[in-house]
């Protein structure tokens, strides 16, 4: 016998098995990294599509309220009830409560302190308070 065959296998044999696992891992996580972007890339197109049909209930919905916006009925109670318009011979009557108008007093905004000058924020670097 050889001192090859008594070793067990020769050298050049046991760089190619090493060789050879080290590249099968790097297949495999290539292909694990392969399955978690398409599982990825599913769930991202579950999403969009719950999406899309909310988009699509949406704009179903307002090109319901533009085509109903360019009757005569609607225009009309808009005009009545929220822009307070009134047709010609009316007389729009706004009710006022019964203590008289109150206006609303605004509050009286608080002045803003005035940025320290650069002297004093030194002063206050180097010396502190």
């Amino acid at each position: 016998m050889s001192e090859g065959e008594k070793r067990g296998r020769p050298p050049l044999v046991r760089a190619w098995i090493a060789f050879l696992a080290v590249i099968a891992i790097l297949i495999l996580g290539d292909l694990n990294r392969r399955m978690s972007d398409a599982r990825r890339l599913e769930r991202d197109a579950g999403e969009l599509a719950t999406e899309v049909a909310a988009l699509d209930q949406e704009q179903l919905r307002l090109e319901t309220q533009i085509a109903q916006s360019d009757s005569d009925v609607v225009v009309e109670r808009w005009a009545r009830m929220q822009a307070k318009l009134a047709r010609d011979g009316e007389v729009l009557i706004v009710p006022v409560p019964v203590g008289g108008f109150v206006e609303a007093a605004l509050p009286t905004p608080t002045p803003f302190p005035l940025p320290p000058t650069r002297w004093e924020v030194w002063q206050q670097l180097l010396f502190g308070d």
